[in-house]
């Protein structure tokens, strides 16, 4: 049910248009002067505003300023028992939705009427779907600086254990050069003792293979240094 706003300071012209609008299902409600207009927009969000153009006190020009300066969306609709061009001129610079004059012609009314709550369904919907959207582009950077902060700390935590086989495969190379050395040192003495010739072919191979592992561990070396 859209929600309309009557500003009228006649009565009978208040009351033949929520008759009217009431018929057609709105929710109407009603407002002789300045006042009571704007206690009623800081009240209800409505859907569209029926605004005399002569009222008592703040004219209906000045209330349509007001609510263009208050920021206030809702369709607005100015009515006037004398049109002319420049209160027409001044209702379209302050942002009215449309214009209408007395006597009001009830078809017109309706028609008009609908399509402003049509375009306030319109603003509404486009402010949903702002709303929408920066919730969503808050959510989306909370879920990047997550998964940024969870990539960090994979990271440092990566880093932590590379550094730590780093550590060990030097300690551990440091560790197999010395007794690799007086292996090689043993061999070469006890090959060049009285040895048969299967003996220091066995020998030899077995040398070899210490001199592969040496090789082995100064390339790790190299490479963690």
């Amino acid at each position: 049910m859209a929600d309309i706003l009557i500003v009228d300071d006649d009565p009978s012209v208040r009351e033949t248009l929520e008759v009217r609008l009431t018929r057609e299902g709105y929710a109407v409600e009603t407002a002789e002067v300045f006042d009571q207009a704007k206690e009623a927009l800081a009240e209800r969000d409505f859907d569209a505003i029926l605004l005399d153009v002569v009222l008592p006190g703040v004219g209906g020009i000045g209330i349509l300023k007001y609510i263009k300066d208050a920021d206030i969306e809702t369709p607005v609709i100015m009515i006037t028992g004398d049109p002319n061009v420049d209160s027409a001129a001044k209702s379209m610079q302050y942002g009215a939705y449309d214009y209408i004059s007395k006597p009001i012609r009830k078809d017109n009314l309706l028609d008009v009427v609908r399509r402003a709550v049509e375009k306030k369904g319109l603003i509404d919907r486009k402010k949903e779907l702002e709303k929408e959207n920066l919730e969503y582009q808050k959510e989306l950077e909370r879920t990047v600086e997550k998964r940024t902060e969870e990539l960090k700390n994979a990271y440092e935590l990566l880093g932590e254990e590379y550094s730590r086989k780093i550590r060990f495969m030097r300690k551990t190379s440091h560790d197999f050069i010395n007794p690799l050395s007086i292996i090689d040192g043993y061999l070469t003495l006890l090959m060049e003792g009285g040895l048969s010739d299967e003996q220091r072919q066995r020998l030899q191979i077995v040398s070899e293979n210490v001199k592969r592992i040496d090789r082995l561990v100064q390339d790790a070396l190299e490479v963690t240094a």
